[in-house]
């Protein structure tokens, strides 16, 4: 029988960042089965997916040992297809089409550099398609049959502190954005963020009225929590995995970058805006002292509110 292997990313981001490559794969090959070898953080997010047979999921060891329980959990095989964006052991396992991930271009979209080593040339987004069971689930936990305020969910956290815009800034703009003139008037304000996170998004939290907040913060996998972004209207956050589920969901969304890699890993197709500080490449984490920051808020504000009315003209 022949069976596909994808192996992808242990981080979050890295991981959702080759969701639609596996979506395209199965739409070309709908009868062949895939084994994904992935981390454990994102490993519910290609469980989910039906043409995916098994998910074998890596924790790193020392003298990359990991790969060879992997190699040994996946068994001896002659694969259909290897798509490896690890370059991994993998890479020389036998196979009939062979795509080997051997370095990455600053100069591209990760969606595009991704779409290319499987030969295509045009960027293939992201794409998390929710169950129809875990859509209704989050309807439930969310009261939204009787409860129609729309939800702002913002992702106030990030893997590196100076990647995080300052809290005060976060709890500012969801006041401005929810508001009496806000354009999300009266919204309801979702914080998500990872498990271990709490301490980096209570401010945020802590700040808002207890009516307003659906406190989200280490309380879901990814896959929840990319369902719970399925019901939100904008979506605002830093460089991070969450931003990427955000865009992979199809929702509007919002990507402040400081530090980091904009050109590879800014929120890219529709309904999506990415904000740079300025200059770009400074720390975004200070606590703020108005226009003099790097990222102000006003220049946020201003941007993020253009930007959601547009998506209605």
């Amino acid at each position: 029988m022949k069976r596909n292997l994808f192996v992808t990313s242990n981080r979050l981001g890295d991981a959702v960042l080759t969701t639609g490559i596996l979506h395209y794969l199965i739409k070309q090959e709908p009868d062949i089965p895939v084994t994904v070898i992935c981390g454990t953080i994102p490993a519910d997010i290609f469980a989910a997916i039906p043409q995916v047979e098994r998910v074998i999921t890596l924790r790193k060891e020392k003298y990359n040992r990991h790969w060879i329980k992997a190699a040994i959990k996946a068994g001896p095989h002659f694969w259909n297809r290897i798509v490896d964006y690890r370059g991994s052991i993998f890479s020389i396992m036998p196979a009939r089409h062979r795509h080997i991930w051997t370095g990455g271009d600053d100069t591209v979209h990760k969606t595009v550099a991704n779409a290319r080593l499987i030969g295509v040339d045009h960027a293939i987004p992201p794409l998390i398609i929710p169950s129809a069971a875990d859509l209704a689930k989050t309807v439930r936990l969310l009261n939204l049959q009787t409860d129609k305020r729309p939800i702002l969910a913002l992702a106030p956290t990030a893997n590196f502190d100076q990647k995080q815009w300052h809290h005060e800034n976060f709890l500012n703009l969801a006041k401005t954005l929810t508001g009496e003139s806000g354009v999300l008037h009266g919204a309801r304000i979702a914080i998500l963020g990872a498990p271990g996170e709490e301490e980096q998004a209570m401010p945020v939290v802590e700040g808002l009225p207890s009516d307003q907040i659906i406190n989200l913060v280490g309380k879901t996998t990814p896959l929840e929590a990319a369902c719970y972004l399925s019901h939100a209207s904008l979506f605002v956050g830093n460089d991070s995995g969450l931003m990427h589920s955000a865009v992979a969901v199809g929702i509007p969304t919002v990507g402040l970058f400081g530090i980091g890699k904009p050109v590879v890993y800014g929120p890219s197709g529709k309904h999506t805006l990415l904000i740079k500080g300025a200059p770009e490449g400074q720390p975004i984490h200070l606590p703020p002292r108005g226009d003099n920051d790097v990222l102000p808020l006003s220049r946020v504000s201003r941007e993020i509110e253009a930007f959601f009315n547009s998506l209605s003209q």
